[in-house]
This record gives structure tokens, sequence and C-alpha cells, in this order.
């Protein structure tokens, strides 16, 4: 009985030696590498020019846009109204022989450049030769800043952990989707400039003050609300 025991007790030490040599080997293969750097600085996010562009097709009996076109447009203009750059540019073709369907073009457009707004003078045209005979397009554009998509992939297996760090492009969806979300790009440039402080508000508040009164502006009573539960 005694020797059974000796050998189990020799059998569970020479276990335990030869899996702590295991381990001491497999850590020894085991690469060092450095901690990632925030999300922010591994995916960044860029600003770059680019131009919108919009392309009418004017036939032999003129321009006959659809319900369906004629909100493309809108939409297009009202684009070109809330982060526009410059001026929009209409080319149309140097050979079209549909000078009243260009007309109808160019009307269309400075319509609902009215609608937003703006005027015709935001209007600078320009003529293209174009490459084949059939019918060619009226060309609006117009340039704007905006965010450059990131393309995310997934750089490594999610289990790879042995080093207690994630993947490379960890964190890449997130910034790409507050890219996407950044209404003027520019605000990644440069700040927004202070507007002036308002002299009359300024005076009023000071002469409230001196006169021993509130200094905060009236809230509407529709605004105020009860939380005692009083009538």
């Amino acid at each position: 009985m005694q020797n059974r025991k000796q050998n189990f007790t020799s059998r569970t030490l020479k276990i335990a030696a030869i899996t702590g040599l295991v381990s001491v080997l497999v850590s020894g293969c085991t690469m060092y590498e450095p901690s990632y750097g925030p999300t922010m600085l591994r995916n960044k996010i860029t600003v770059a020019e680019t131009v919108e562009r919009l392309e009418l097709y004017v036939g032999e009996a003129g321009l006959h846009l659809s319900a369906r076109d004629l909100d493309a447009v809108g939409d297009f203009i009202g684009q070109y109204s809330a982060s526009g750059e410059g001026p929009l540019y209409i080319n149309t073709p140097s050979n079209s022989k549909n000078s009243r369907g260009v007309a109808q073009a160019n009307s269309v457009i400075q319509s609902f450049l009215g609608r937003y707004g703006m005027s015709g003078a935001a209007i600078q045209t320009g003529q293209y030769a174009a490459k084949t005979a059939g019918p060619a397009p009226v060309i609006v554009s117009f340039k704007r800043v905006a965010t450059v998509p990131i393309d995310c992939q997934q750089g490594a297996s999610l289990t790879h952990t042995s080093n207690n760090q994630p993947y490379g492009n960890f964190g890449c969806a997130q910034t790409a989707n507050i890219a996407a979300l950044i209404d003027n790009p520019r605000q990644l440039l440069a700040p927004y400039d202070f507007d002036d402080a308002s002299s009359v508000r300024r005076t009023t508040v000071l002469d409230n003050y001196n006169a021993g009164g509130t200094t905060a502006t009236p809230r509407p009573a529709g605004q105020e609300i009860d939380a005692g539960g009083g009538g």
C-alpha cells in the first residue's frame, strides 16, 4: 500500500513538472507585441474635397423630368445649399442641337435655387465636348468638403488574445460611424469662431443686478413644471 502511494505521488510530481516545462516553452515562443494606441489614432478621420455631380439628359423633344427626377434635382440643390462651396457649375455639350432643352434645364435649376433662397448668381456656366453623337447630358456639379469613407476589415481573429490586446482594426467601425454622422466636416479642420457678445443683453443684466433684481431670463409659464404635485 505504501509503495502504491509513493508511485502515485511520484507520477503526480512528474506530470506537474512536465506541465510546467511545457508552459515555460510555450510562453518562450510567444512574441512580444506592443500595446496598440487609441482607435482614433489608428483609424483617423480624414477630410477631402469632393465633387458632387448630377446629369440631366435632354432629348430631341426637350427636357422631360418625372416627379422622381424633380425630387432628385431638388435634393441635389438642397445639398449644394447646405454644404456646397463655390459656384454651382452647369456644363452643356458644345455640339448640342437642342438649345431649348438646355434652356429648360437651366430654368429648372434656377427655380430650385430660388426655393432655397439663392439667386442665379451662384451659377457658373460652361461647355464641354461630347464624345458621342447621341444625346449628351447637362452636367450640374459643385464642390464640397466631406469625410473620406473608412473601409473597415477585421484584421485578425477575435480569439487571438495571447497578448491581451485587441486586433489591429478594433474600433474602426465606431470611427467610421462617427465620420458618417458629422454634418460639417470643417469642424475637424478648425473650430467655430465665437460670436461677439450681445452688448444689449449685457447692459440689461448689469442694470437688473444693480437694481437688486433677477438677472435670469423670465421663463414662459408653459415651461414651468411643478414637481411637488401641486395644482
